[in-house]
């Protein structure tokens, strides 16, 4: 039976929103190519960077990561999922919204991202909050 794609997606969401770095690598695929397309363009290609990138950013007690699905689709082995998110970077900072776009496989019986792509609605507000919380 194929698991269910909602609850997968609910579980990433609550890793981030917790900061559990376990919980996340957990939903992350086992390839050794991953990519992860952030706000200003770069491509990361590995797992391993964007969880070392998440294990950083999960340190940080200060910001708020709050998501909402807008569309899913499904398949027999792959799902999609279209999400807005807003982040805020410290809880006086404005809040920033985002698009994100993961691509989900089935990988030994359990939902794996394979790709993730952010887009900010606003880069320039979004690239001088980056830089002012540094």
């Amino acid at each position: 039976m194929k698991p269910d794609f909602n609850a997968a997606l609910q579980k990433h969401f609550d890793s981030i929103e917790h900061r559990d770095i376990e919980a996340f690598k957990a939903s992350i695929t086992g390839d050794k190519t991953m990519y992860t397309i952030v706000q200003n363009g770069h491509a990361f290609t590995t797992p391993d960077q964007i969880i070392d990138i998440h294990r950083e950013w999960f340190k940080d007690n200060r910001w708020s990561w709050k998501s909402k699905v807008i569309h899913t689709v499904v398949g027999e082995d792959m799902a999609m999922a279209v999400v807005k998110y807003t982040y805020q970077a410290k809880p006086d900072s404005p809040a920033l919204e985002s698009w994100l776009t993961y691509v989900f496989r089935l990988e030994n019986g359990s939902w794996k991202i394979v790709h993730d792509h952010n887009t900010a609605l606003d880069f320039p507000a979004f690239a001088k909050a980056m830089s002012e919380n540094k």
